[in-house]
């Protein structure tokens, strides 16, 4: 397999969030018990990073072995475009499972049989959203358990990594750390959507039955609007419930910057030519709501130590 190929089936530009979620659980940990260990958060965020790949790689592989679309596998997936060998694909899948298998084996020998239970959790749901007989991505469900799941489950992992060895770690700590989290959630969950509508007519000749598919394009429109218009209401009610620092304020500012972003996806529901638009909001709303909340962190730091 060539590098271009392995690029193309892990999806690797799509990690970049996880370093994002990284950063928001780093400073969410210091903002609410003023500690984190880095060695055990570096470690999960590795075989996060491993999993992820193998995840997006599964993903490809089971698309186009269930595809009933001669023209989707022949002309739109990536193993159909560049004729790779599903058996090649297969032993790239397993042979990167090792990386995370020792690290997560480490994990649990520095902190208990619990960071076992969630390594299990999160990896069933990766590979659930395409294989089974009965996958995420096929279902009504999938938008919603993507949506959670990256970019909830994940930051609340390395919050718990990070903080369960420093006996301070409780309910109200996991809770608040969920209740952070609800902005990117809104926002992935809007990117899921456009990703659907996009997809909508390839879906339905490869029978999923997506939440666009129950409910119709015009309606999916609607409720990606209200979850951008719920992104953006969460950040002043979570800053006046003190959840987040004061300057997360500033996030609510790129409003109508995201706007011009993903108003063009309203009009024309193109996977080649609107999607990316409404990914590129979705980012910068992310990494601005991160580096704020990491602003804040920095700042209780330095008044901290003065």
């Amino acid at each position: 397999m060539n590098r271009k190929l392995f690029l193309e089936l892990s999806e690797i530009k799509t990690t970049i969030l996880d370093l994002a979620w990284f950063i928001l659980a780093i400073s969410y940990s210091y903002l609410s018990i003023g500690t984190f260990d880095f060695i055990n958060g570096i470690l999960g965020f590795v075989a996060v990073f491993f999993i992820h790949i193998i995840i997006n790689f599964h993903n490809n592989y089971m698309d186009f072995r269930n595809s009933k679309s001669e023209n989707y596998r022949n002309e739109i997936s990536t193993i159909g475009v560049n004729r790779e060998l599903l058996v090649i694909v297969k032993k790239w899948m397993y042979g990167l499972t090792i990386f995370p298998l020792l690290i997560g084996a480490f994990l649990i020998y520095r902190t208990n049989w619990w960071t076992l239970l969630i390594g299990i959790i999160c990896v069933v749901i990766g590979l659930a959203y395409s294989a089974g007989p009965k996958p995420l991505n096929s279902t009504m469900f999938g938008s919603a358990v993507v949506a959670i799941a990256i970019s909830i489950l994940i930051p609340v992992v390395y919050v718990y990594l990070g903080t369960v060895s420093s006996g301070r770690l409780t309910s109200s700590v996991i809770v608040n750390a969920i209740i952070v989290c609800l902005p990117n959630m809104f926002a992935m969950f809007s990117a899921q959507l456009c990703n659907d509508t996009c997809d909508l007519e390839a879906d339905k000749k490869n029978g999923r039955k997506t939440l666009v598919s129950k409910i119709g394009k015009t309606n999916a429109l609607s409720l990606f609007k209200a979850s951008w218009w719920l992104t953006f209401l969460l950040i002043p009610i979570l800053v006046v419930l003190q959840v987040v620092p004061y300057i997360t304020m500033i996030a609510v500012l790129l409003y109508p910057n995201i706007w011009d972003n993903y108003h063009p996806y309203l009009k024309e529901q193109v996977k080649k030519k609107t999607y990316p638009l409404v990914m590129k909001a979705v980012v910068k709303l992310v990494n601005t709501y991160v580096f704020l909340i990491a602003v804040g962190a920095i700042i209780k730091l330095v008044r901290t130590i003065l």
